[in-house]
């Protein structure tokens, strides 16, 4: 993603972290990806301690303030997170949620998009996935 600042870049990896940590579960397919987006914004050594140090609000408020063309893809880079393990969970979804509006970006994770991943978490009919927003 172009045009990103160095603390944009850290929020992006620190609420990619949040939903890859939201399960529980840590697939090699998350870490993969997480690698992959890592990769991409050519950061130093040193990023983890900055990513460590930042708490999720300032990550949310940092994303608040990129363009709307910006947020989409944050939207999709978390929408991949949460689907690259071929399961939907319930606190992955709520996250996605919580953060896109958070942060004005005017989406709403669709699990009908995704028919043939399993879902999981509290609730595991897709309906109930929507009575809880």
């Amino acid at each position: 993603m172009e045009g990103l600042t160095y603390k944009a870049k850290l929020a992006i990896i620190k609420i990619l972290l949040e939903i890859l940590h939201a399960d529980g579960i840590v697939n090699d397919s998350e870490v993969e990806y997480m690698d992959e987006v890592i990769k991409s914004f050519n950061l130093d050594e040193n990023y983890q301690s900055d990513v460590d140090s930042l708490i999720t609000l300032e990550a949310l408020s940092a994303i608040r303030e990129l363009s709307v063309d910006q947020k989409d893809k944050v939207a999709k880079m978390m929408g991949k997170m949460i689907v690259i393990d071929k399961d939907i969970n319930y606190n992955e979804v709520k996250l996605y949620n919580t953060f896109c509006k958070s942060c004005d970006i005017g989406k709403d994770f669709n699990m009908d998009d995704y028919p043939e991943f399993s879902l999981s978490g509290p609730f595991v009919n897709s309906e109930d996935f929507m009575d809880v927003f």
